[in-house]
């Protein structure tokens, strides 16, 4: 199984709970990130994950952002093209996709080799990636009802969001902290 997302903590922190969840199960995983995103100080071991070399489209406009995003083409291309080698080597039967740029073309070239695929969606409105990919994949897992109108209804369930281990473990007064 893969597992794909990040850029920031909102959609690789989910994508790691998974990840680790699966693990604990048995289960053989890889993850695909970036190299840009939050998720390149997480990962040290190149053998579960690989990060990309896709960022963010800028969205700005700044000198910084038009520079930026003049690579955007090569970046998508290489990625994209990474992407299917990666899924072509490890033949999951399952990617998972947490949302945000990095999880986009994993799911993007899962869906081109007929892998089955899942979007596991964190917030009432969902983002871009998924919501260009919602209609394409398997599953789209939601947490919260509200999201629920921007996919195809035969292809939702309702979740609720992974939650990290550490996280579970933290007690009310560590909490307030």
């Amino acid at each position: 199984m893969i597992v794909s997302g990040g850029g920031t903590g909102g959609h690789f922190f989910p994508a790691q709970a998974i990840f680790k969840s699966l693990c604990k199960r048995g289960v053989e995983m890889k993850y695909i990130g970036s190299r840009f995103g939050i998720e390149s100080n997480y990962f040290n071991n190149i053998n579960e994950a690989t990060l990309l070399n896709i960022r963010g489209f800028q969205r700005h406009f700044t000198l910084d952002s038009v520079l930026k995003n003049s690579l955007f083409p090569y970046r998508f291309i290489k990625s994209y093209l990474q992407s299917r080698k990666i899924i072509t080597d490890y033949n999951p039967h399952v990617l998972i996709g947490t949302g945000g740029y990095s999880s986009g073309l994993p799911l993007l070239a899962a869906i081109h080799k007929g892998v089955k695929t899942v979007i596991q969606e964190q917030n009432s409105f969902p983002g871009i990636t998924t919501r260009k990919l919602g209609k394409k994949v398997n599953k789209v897992c939601i947490a919260f009802e509200e999201s629920r109108r921007y996919f195809e209804q035969n292809n939702v369930i309702r979740t609720g969001n992974p939650i990290r281990e550490d996280i579970k473990e933290i007690d009310k007064i560590r909490a307030k902290q």
